[in-house]
C-alpha cells in the first residue's frame, strides 16, 4: 500500500516539474517575442552629445589613475568618448564591447575616454574591465563632463577626428557593431 502512495507522489512531482518547465519556456518565448517587437519598432534614441562638426568642448578632468586629461590631450589622433551610467543595463554591454572597439579601430587607452556617471563604488566596479583599454573618469550623475557634452542618454558615443572636431555623436549606439568609421 505504501508503494502506491510513493509512486503516486513521484508521478505528481514529475507532473508538476514538467508543468513548471513548460511555463518557464512559455515565459522565455514571450519575453523574446516582446524584445524582438521592441527592436523592430523604429526606436529613435534621444539626441545626446555635441553637434557633428563642432569642436570637442574644452575640459579638464582627473582619471581614475589620478592623471589629468583634457580635450587637447585627445587631439592629434582619432578619439572616442563614451558616456556611461552605473544604472544603465545597455552601458554594461557597451563596457563589454570596448575591447572589440579598441581592436577594430586601433585606438589605445590615450584615445578612448570613458566617462562613468553615478555611484562612485559602482563606477569603479564598472571601470575594472576597461583597465589598459580606455582612460576612465568617474563623475556624479549629471556631472560637469556630461553637462558640458550635452549628454541626455547613456550610452552615448562621441567620435572626434585628429583636429578635435566631432564626427559622430549619438546615444544608444555602438560604432563597432554598426560599422561606423571610427
Amino acid at each position: 500500500m505504501g508503494m502506491i502512495y510513493l509512486a503516486t507522489g513521484l508521478v505528481l512531482v514529475g507532473a508538476v516539474t514538467v508543468l513548471n518547465l513548460m511555463l518557464t519556456l512559455a515565459v522565455i518565448r514571450r519575453l523574446r517575442k516582446h524584445e524582438d517587437e521592441r527592436r523592430q519598432q523604429n526606436f529613435v534614441p534621444p539626441e545626446s552629445g555635441p553637434e557633428t562638426g563642432a569642436a570637442l568642448p574644452a575640459f579638464t578632468a582627473v582619471t581614475l589613475a589620478g592623471e589629468p586629461v583634457t580635450a587637447d590631450s585627445l587631439k592629434g589622433r582619432q578619439a572616442a568618448l563614451t558616456f556611461l551610467s552605473t544604472d544603465c543595463s545597455a552601458c554594461v554591454m557597451a563596457v563589454n564591447d570596448m575591447p572589440e572597439f579598441a581592436r577594430r579601430t586601433g585606438m589605445d587607452a590615450s584615445q578612448m575616454l570613458v566617462v562613468i556617471a553615478g555611484d562612485e563604488a559602482d563606477a569603479h566596479r564598472m571601470a575594472e574591465p576597461l583597465a589598459g583599454i580606455a582612460t576612465v573618469v568617474v563623475e556624479e550623475t549629471g556631472g560637469p563632463l556630461s553637462a558640458l557634452y550635452s549628454i541626455r542618454a547613456t550610452p552615448t558615443t562621441v567620435l572626434a577626428d585628429p583636429d578635435g572636431t566631432v564626427t559622430y555623436a549619438e546615444a544608444g549606439t555602438n560604432p563597432v557593431l554598426e560599422g561606423l568609421p571610427a
